[in-house]
């Protein structure tokens, strides 16, 4: 009888049929030559094969706690993917869902290594024609906010096509006449996007549609973290805690400057530092020292990372930098416009002991499960969790970059403010716009990134702060139960062990619940 890792391979099969986009940049190369199908017939189908998937795995016999525990991770993974497709529905609501694919699927080609490359981005320019189609046929009233984040992927995705003529017409050349038909049909039906996007969906006029509602907000916290917490215990929680952190950055700050609020001295430091440096640079030399320092303290070794500048549909959601982890390409940090007083933090948390270091231990993992089934709650959670060890450690100790990673846990921390009130309609986006603002040394066009990322992506800031909180906890206990035996770096060898599997799993192989 299959196991869990069997099916999880089969699940990952129709994972990556189901969106190539992601097979490409996993460095999976049989489905490049595709685009996604995500018209009501092709998700119907879809959903029929993971339903199959989820009842195997119910049905796997199982007599390892680690089995056991595996199986536990890969059917909620399912499971939360089901209720998706089944209950919040995104391609049919989310124009932005259907524009990033494409633009994910050129990007990956682009920094894909070896051969096939062209070959594969010409198949997939002749296809983005009906896809950008079934796009037009299959979403109903979209609510504004996704309108208007897929218009300004729209853009990116003209640039990206340029890019890959730029890349692969000298390899098209080889291969005869068509290069320039596809090429010219692709640019028009971008055109054609662009101007139905305009003028064609009727956008849905409820200020909250872009809700998922706190049912379903409760429900991915159980089957995606393993959380006992309900939305309005997270919620709660989370406000506490932006007070709490709001109150550590304004004695920091008094402590540099009695006389002025702490938003004043921090945006007075960080306009001084402001300088002419590249930012690539910078965010290359902040890596290179975090690595340095976490290499130093046993944190243990990891590959090489690159930097890059972040393609601008990303920056349609990421307003600063984010990471990518190695599989078509190199893993990379891609750079938008980071706080050069921050960068010291983000080197630390986008690289070691953060999550270039979690991704490079995970890609090593034997067990399947372990190393392609992950809780956003899990990288994101120990990328904080991390910070807080180095912190401790007497890394950047300089008062104003203390300041500064304060200030950027104190953005994560009302950034799941907003993805918690967005989601149970406690805030509608252009108010959740207005919170971050009015708290935080934000533009308003990096808060509107935040507030399209977590409308689009419900509960990930919310469950960046459930898994650093489930770490520490994890670590105190380990602590209590260890006592005078506990091993900060065999601690963090055990957890790193689990892969992408949700905290709350992490504990019950170690023995900590039942």
């Amino acid at each position: 009888m299959a196991g869990a890792d069997e099916l999880c391979r089969s699940f990952l099969d129709l994972w990556w049929h189901f969106d190539p986009a992601a097979a490409t940049r996993a460095g999976v190369s049989g489905q490049d030559s595709r685009l996604g199908t995500f018209d009501a017939e092709a998700q119907r189908q879809h959903v029929a094969a993971f339903k199959s998937i989820a009842l195997a795995v119910e049905d796997l016999e199982i007599e390892a706690a680690d089995e056991e525990i595996d199986r536990t991770a890969l059917l909620d993974h399912v499971r939360v993917l089901l209720f998706r497709l089944e209950k919040e529905r995104p391609y049919q609501t989310n124009p932005a869902l259907w524009v990033g694919h494409a633009c994910q699927a050129f990007d990956g080609l682009l920094v894909k290594q070896g051969e096939g490359a062209a070959a594969a981005a010409l198949d997939r320019l002749r296809a983005l024609p009906g896809f950008l189609n079934d796009a037009r046929q299959t979403v109903r009233q979209p609510p504004m906010l996704f309108l208007e984040a897929a218009l300004a992927e729209i853009d990116a995705l003209e640039l990206l096509l340029a890019e890959v003529e730029r890349r692969f017409t000298a390899d098209w050349s080889l291969v005869g006449e068509g290069a320039g038909e596809a090429l010219r049909d692709a640019g028009r039906a971008v055109h054609g996007m662009r101007h139905a996007l305009a003028s064609e969906p009727a956008p849905n006029p409820d200020p909250g549609a872009v809700a998922i509602g706190e049912e379903e907000l409760d429900r991915r916290l159980h089957h995606e973290h393993a959380s006992v917490h309900n939305a309005a215990e997270v919620w709660r929680a989370t406000l506490r805690l932006a007070a709490e952190v709001e109150a550590e950055v304004t004695a920091l700050a008094a402590a540099i400057d009695p006389a002025r609020p702490w938003r004043d001295v921090y945006e007075g430091a960080a306009a001084a530092a402001s300088g002419g440096a590249s930012p690539l640079g910078l965010m290359a030399a902040a890596l290179d020292g975090a690595i340095g320092f976490a290499t130093a303290r046993g944190f243990g070794e990891c590959g090489p990372v690159t930097v890059v500048s972040m393609a601008p549909h990303e920056r349609v959601f990421e307003p600063v930098a984010r990471y990518h982890s190695a599989g078509a390409g190199m893993a990379a940090v891609a750079v938008a416009l980071p706080d050069l007083l921050a960068l010291p933090w983000l080197g630390v948390r986008l690289g070691s002991p953060g999550l270039h270091l979690y991704h490079s231990r995970r890609a090593a993992l034997s067990r399947i499960v372990r190393r392609h089934i992950a809780a956003a709650s899990t990288p994101l959670g120990w990328s904080l969790y991390a910070a807080d060890g180095i912190r401790a450690e007497g890394y950047a100790a300089d008062p104003l970059f203390r300041l500064a990673e304060r200030i950027l846990f104190l953005t994560d921390v009302q950034v799941a403010v907003a993805d918690l009130g967005i989601h149970t309609r406690q805030f509608t986006p252009d108010e959740a716009v207005g919170h971050l603002t009015a708290r935080l040394p934000l533009s308003r066009a990096a808060a509107m990134a935040h507030v399209r990322r977590v409308s689009a992506r419900p509960t990930e800031a919310a469950a960046a702060i459930l898994g650093w909180r489930e770490f520490r906890r994890l670590e105190a206990d380990t602590r209590a139960a260890r006592g005078a035996d506990f091993d900060l770096r065999r601690f963090h060898d055990d957890i790193l062990g689990y892969g992408g599997l949700p905290v709350p799993l992490m504990r019950w192989g170690m023995g900590l619940d039942g």
